[in-house]
């Protein structure tokens, strides 16, 4: 055998790098590059919608899509969740809805979504609560977690909002922020949804 390794052995050296190359640049091309942290998200804890504490770090271990949103918005909140809920439904074709990916929406308007109106939206619009978690709190409390993400909100006097519409973060298993998002119709579904697929993949 030694005198054929020695004959054979520089091609299939170079035969195994180019199968190699080969598999790096389809992954490469169908996958994208490798995602880069942003930064560490921070972490939080808020009320679910039967009162209970819940902590963004209680989802670590799976890729998260995190939208702070307010429901009464006319526009961009609403739109943004209706491109939520047909991520929601392409994840749940793959089997990862739950189990490697999970949704959370942050309301800044917690005194008019109360939990009920909150529930009564998130029903109207197609949630899967299996693997989607609705978050409130005091209207400081769900402030202060959307500025310490980097989203501006302000109050205004006939009891709407204005806010950063970059208000949509992809935070991988580690609670790290690897891509932002800005809302409404300007989302590519398809390129958040490779993404996501990337992230729970490599995993």
């Amino acid at each position: 055998m030694k005198p054929w390794i020695q004959k054979h052995g520089f091609k299939l050296t170079v035969s195994l790098l180019l199968v190699a190359l080969a598999i790096s640049l389809f992954t490469w091309f169908n996958q994208g590059p490798p995602l880069p942290v942003l930064k560490q998200a921070p972490d939080f804890e808020l009320s679910g919608l039967d009162g209970g504490k819940v902590s963004l770090s209680d989802t670590n271990g799976k890729v998260r899509l995190v939208e702070f949103l307010f429901t009464n918005c006319p526009d961009v909140c609403p739109a943004t969740t209706y491109n939520m809920v047909k991520l929601q439904n392409e994840l749940k074709k793959d089997g990862m809805w739950g189990s490697k990916v999970h949704f959370l929406s942050v309301t800044f308007d917690p005194e008019r979504d109360t939990p009920q109106a909150f529930k009564t939206y998130g029903d109207k619009m197609g949630m899967d609560y299996n693997g989607w978690t609705l978050l409130t709190g005091t209207e400081k409390q769900t402030a202060d977690v959307a500025k310490d993400f980097g989203v501006m909100v302000q109050k205004m006097k006939d009891g709407g909002f204005v806010h950063t519409v970059t208000s949509l973060f992809l935070v991988d298993q580690q609670g790290q922020i690897r891509k932002i998002y800005t809302m409404g119709e300007e989302m590519d579904n398809d390129e958040i949804l490779k993404m996501i697929r990337q992230i729970a993949g490599s995993k």
